[in-house]
């Protein structure tokens, strides 16, 4: 398979992400019985592999603020995956890691200018919104309203990466 066609995966896992993280937003972070451990699995595959493609369009141009972006985010998801295995909730480690991550990889998806704007002003709309309304009592709100912002911006990533490597 062909570099390209890995991409274009990648963007398509970035889609499937963005719609499975807007879904997971109206689920709550407690909920760990039916299906749901199953769907935040998925989630966080489909986030790995959409972070990968993400980064594989456009690493020539992110510079090393795309490359520490990617990094974080591999090793956020990787933390709390990893703690799911272990049964330790490392999610706040690993979502803050992530987030992190995130944020550096938008400005690095900003300056590359293969990815439209908008998809970074999400992503660290998202972050600000997600840190808000998880730590300000009253607002959890906002930790759900991030998390679709977060989703929108992810798949209009993987949308254009699905159809620029076409």
């Amino acid at each position: 398979m062909s570099g390209a066609n890995l991409i274009r995966l990648g963007g398509l896992a970035a889609i499937l992400a963005g719609i499975l993280r807007g879904v997971n937003s109206f689920i709550p972070i407690n909920a760990f019985s039916g299906a749901t451990p199953i769907l935040y699995l998925l989630t966080d595959i489909f986030l790995l592999f959409g972070v990968i493609g993400i980064y594989g369009f456009q690493h020539q141009e992110s510079k090393l603020w795309g490359f520490c972006g990617f990094l974080l985010a591999i090793i956020g998801i990787a933390t709390i995956r990893t703690g799911a295995i272990a049964g330790i909730n490392l999610y706040p480690i690993g979502a803050l890691t992530f987030a992190a991550g995130l944020s550096l990889f938008a400005v690095g998806s900003w300056i590359a200018r293969k990815l439209p704007r908008w998809i970074s002003v999400f992503w660290v709309l998202s972050t600000v919104v997600g840190f808000i309304g998880y730590f300000i009592p009253g607002l959890s709100l906002l930790f759900v309203i991030s998390g679709v912002i977060f989703g929108i911006g992810f798949a209009g990533a993987g949308i254009k990466i699905w159809s620029a490597m076409s």
